[in-house]
């Protein structure tokens, strides 16, 4: 006998349980499919920015998040040194946390479960059930089993089962990044700030990418590395040696494990994030893409967990609006969100994409950079929106001026 649910989800990340908490919220009969058993671990760079930090308290999680190792500021090495505070927005914290996904994706999940969607772990799902008219009416299993909805949210990530078996396009295909990364030991105070390395090169050209090392708290880092695929020679990069080298870069005195110890331990993953929207527009009829199965990336950066938190939240909303006031056959409400929210921006993003995928420009791009001797214009350039110096700032924990960012 076939189910039927109002929604269905396919995945359990950030982005699928974002729109499970998003649907059942708005009282619909929610149910989320994952393949894996949680806790489970996800290849990441593990940072929250205060963006995403705003989503998860609005998800009802302010206490549990705040467990995870804040951070305050970013310090860029472009080489010089250059401390920044995060963006002032309002309504919005002014720090980040960093979070290992094997916790991360559990708290986010139990939450969605917590909070009325059925959740059913260790069930893989093979792709859509398609009804005359080419309309998505539900999902099958790998184990046979049929389940109906009325709208289905493909949060299935890069290799979204759901998209590659309905063939979805997008005119963005294309824009993506190769990242690596391990988490390991380190001799050094647990900082409260997330480090980013824009000097990364191959055989002497300026790479379009960074390195990072973010704090988790405890004595250990996540260390790790991206560049995107505009670079005529990426593939020719061994992404783990690579790794090596930035981390032969590092401080000797953090004493950090070589790549073949950590390559030993089976502690470095590597991934591709797709980016700038690889499904679009965001939805078909009965199904709407969200986090990488949308690739929400941002093009520009790379950043993705608050992407798929936004993602999601805002597909659980317009699913159930739709449902309501027109039914699944379409969810243009959705392309709206996308579209005034990150429109601009993703544009600006796959220009810029292409443009530091050239070694010469990127190269006369990141001195210019260092060149510029006020910070707060630095981050203006850099990411496209004002940073503040961290001392200008009021502590979270105090109230007071310059008393530690």
């Amino acid at each position: 006998m076939t189910s039927s649910y109002d929604v269905v989800i396919v995945g359990g990340g950030p982005a699928g349980s974002a729109a499970a908490w998003q649907a059942a919220q708005a009282g619909a009969r929610v149910l989320v499919f994952d393949k894996a058993d949680f806790p489970r671990d996800k290849p990441c760079g593990d940072g929250l920015t205060p963006r995403a930090v705003s989503y998860i308290q609005k998800m009802g999680l302010a206490d549990q998040v705040a467990k995870f190792h804040r951070v305050n500021r970013a310090t860029v090495f472009s080489p010089s040194r250059w401390d920044l505070a995060f963006p002032d927005r309002p309504g919005m914290p002014h720090h980040g946390h960093v979070a290992r996904r094997l916790d991360l994706d559990l708290m986010l999940l139990d939450r969605a479960e917590f909070c009325g969607a059925e959740v059913r772990r260790g069930a893989e799902v093979a792709g859509p059930i398609v009804a005359d008219g080419g309309r998505v009416a539900g999902v099958v299993l790998k184990s046979g089993e049929r389940v109906a909805a009325d709208a289905v949210i493909a949060a299935d990530g890069a290799h979204s089962p759901i998209k590659r078996a309905l063939k979805i396009t997008s005119p963005y295909n294309g824009y993506a990044a190769i990242a690596i990364r391990a988490e390991m030991t380190a001799c050094r105070p647990d900082v409260d700030s997330l480090d980013v390395h824009l000097q990364l090169k191959f055989r002497g050209d300026q790479l379009p990418g960074y390195g990072w090392v973010f704090p988790l708290g405890g004595g250990r880092v996540n260390v790790g590395l991206g560049y995107v695929n505009s670079y005529q020679k990426w593939q020719q990069i061994n992404a783990t040696q690579l790794l090596g080298e930035f981390l032969a870069g590092l401080p000797a005195e953090w004493q950090l494990p070589s790549i073949g110890e950590l390559m030993a331990a089976k502690a470095v993953r590597a991934w591709r994030l797709p980016m700038g929207f690889t499904a679009w527009p965001p939805w078909r009829p009965g199904v709407l893409f969200a986090g990488d199965a949308l690739g929400a990336a941002r093009p520009a950066s790379g950043a993705g967990i608050s992407k798929a938190l936004q993602s999601g939240l805002a597909a659980g909303e317009c699913a159930v609006a739709a449902l309501i006031n027109g039914g699944p056959d379409d969810f243009t409400n959705y392309t709206q969100r996308i579209e005034d929210a990150w429109g601009k921006e993703y544009r600006r993003g796959r220009w810029f994409h292409r443009l530091v995928g050239v070694p010469a420009i990127a190269g006369v791009g990141l001195r210019a950079l260092d060149a510029v001797s006020n910070p707060s214009a630095r981050a203006r350039l850099l990411f496209w929106e004002q940073w503040s110096d961290p001392g200008r700032l009021p502590s979270a924990d105090t109230g007071v001026p310059g008393s530690g960012a």
